[in-house]
């Protein structure tokens, strides 16, 4: 038991405490590491928002798009989650749309709620399949947050991995205003 539980906290802390990475653009969706050969339309995969709406990345062509997927046991997410709200009501306006993935179970709705609520978050929740999850991200287990940003036509320009208050929220106001 004390093993597991050690092996837990280890894991938790190398998630929380790794280096975040930010990576330059290197190719359209198509190119998404883990994804060679997906065509285009497979990268557009559905998922259904909080309120069961059906929604797909291709149907937000045209804007800005930050697709963020996170956890609400995730410690570095909530310390990402305000500046994504801030930067949200910022530049909603002028064509950012900022979808935010969750991992956990639809089942858990009511407990994502809850943070929704506690953290004010005003873009829209949608649930990460594990299809999306290993199509954008990468098969395996992987860490998170991880927040991808797409051009307005649709084309990967970014991928953070983890968050680093300290440079991540100018890296990414400094690239969402640069597409805008």
């Amino acid at each position: 038991m004390i093993v597991v539980l050690g092996t837990i906290i280890a894991s938790g802390y190398y998630l929380y405490s790794r280096q975040p990475t930010f990576d330059p653009p290197t190719a359209a969706i198509d190119g998404l590491p883990g994804t060679e050969g997906v065509s285009r339309a497979a990268a557009d995969l559905p998922t259904r928002t909080m309120d069961g709406k059906a929604i797909r990345l291709g149907e937000l062509r045209g804007k800005v798009v930050v697709l963020d997927f996170w956890a609400t046991w995730c410690p570095p997410c909530r310390e990402e989650i305000p500046h994504l709200v801030r930067l949200s009501e910022r530049y909603r306006s002028k064509g950012l749309e900022i979808v935010g993935l969750t991992i956990e179970n639809p089942a858990d709705r009511e407990k994502i709620q809850g943070f929704i609520q506690r953290f004010q978050i005003s873009y829209q929740i949608g649930f990460a399949t594990d299809e999306m999850f290993g199509t954008y991200i990468g098969p395996g287990e992987q860490p998170i947050p991880q927040t991808l940003v797409f051009d307005r036509q649709g084309r990967l320009q970014a991928h953070l991995i983890g968050f680093n208050p300290k440079r991540d929220p100018q890296r990414l106001e400094s690239l969402i205003t640069r597409l805008l």
